[in-house]
């Protein structure tokens, strides 16, 4: 599988951070023109947490991003494999909130097959959808942070680009995974609350 034409990001965190992420991602790649795919387990009752400063998706930018709710794993599995069924509508973003889920309830033996049988199926997915487009196509999946998802899942499936959560005095901090003990450069994304809107410092690093 050629991995140049897609990019995979896992967010391990609080919920409520990572949806805000997740929704401002959807905005960002719909007002680009991309179509986009947003899937929860249960429907959105209510918008995420506003990210301050953050300007409101237009019509048009709405309109390409379609809200799906798949509420058992079984659901996403048909989905994804299923995907080449979509044409024309195949979309070049994937937004996957709260993967865990959709297999926390499980045992633990399954709940780690569960966990990896739908991100390699989510990443095949992904894989289509570069090939439908011929151009980078994008998957980004919110989770909790536990050792099987920051160090198991994340090293199999998102290797370079997973991002993990710390709580620092009054911030959420998502600070960069590094793949080597050596590398010296952290990239963060630093959230607190003001005004029951969060400020963030910046968004951009999860689509660079």
């Amino acid at each position: 599988m050629d991995s140049s034409k897609m990019k995979c990001t896992l967010l391990c965190g609080p919920s409520a951070y990572s949806q805000s992420l997740l929704f401002e991602s959807a905005v960002y790649w719909s007002e680009l023109g991309y179509r986009v795919v947003y899937i929860q387990i249960t429907q959105i009752k209510t918008l995420p947490i506003p990210l301050d400063g953050a300007k409101p998706p237009s019509i048009h930018a709405l309109n390409r991003i379609t809200f799906l709710t798949l509420c058992r794993w079984q659901d996403l599995i048909k989905y994804t494999s299923s995907i080449h069924e979509t044409s024309p509508n195949v979309p070049r973003v994937i937004l996957v909130s709260d993967l865990h889920n959709y297999y926390t309830n499980e045992d633990s033996d399954e709940a780690i097959r569960l966990a990896h049988m739908l991100c390699a199926c989510l990443r095949d997915a992904i894989y289509f959808c570069s090939r439908v487009y011929d151009s980078i196509a994008y998957l980004t999946i919110s989770t909790q942070d536990t050792v099987l998802e920051t160090n198991k899942l994340s090293s199999m499936y998102f290797p370079s680009t997973t991002w993990i959560s710390s709580v620092n005095d009054d911030q959420v901090v998502f600070c960069k995974k590094q793949l080597y003990s050596h590398q010296q450069h952290t990239y963060q994304i630093k959230f607190f609350k003001l005004n029951n809107k969060l400020r963030c410092n910046t968004v951009e690093m999860l689509y660079m």
